[in-house]
């Protein structure tokens, strides 16, 4: 990693403890272990911000859609009135 940034946290220690204590477990350091996380998280938020802009312009194709529906149903209807 050529390009990083430095990042202080504050953590109750108890937190620090059993986070270093897993870290061992699986042979993890706790910046892997950080990383990890907030890549995963960053993930996550990312999916749930592309599904909310995509289900955002599916709604509006459909109330779109519902609009010009109508456009026609009313056209016809006044066509036949002619």
């Amino acid at each position: 990693m050529k390009d990083v940034a430095s990042l202080t946290i504050r953590i109750p220690r108890t937190l620090h403890k059993k986070v270093k204590e897993i870290g061992k477990l699986e042979n993890k350091s706790l910046n892997e272990i950080i990383r990890e996380l907030l890549n995963n998280w960053s993930k996550k938020e990312e999916e749930k911000m592309l599904y909310d802009a995509f289900s955002k312009v599916y709604e509006d194709d459909v109330e779109y859609a519902f609009h010009a529906q109508k456009e026609v149903v009313l056209s016809n209807e006044n066509s036949e009135e002619v």
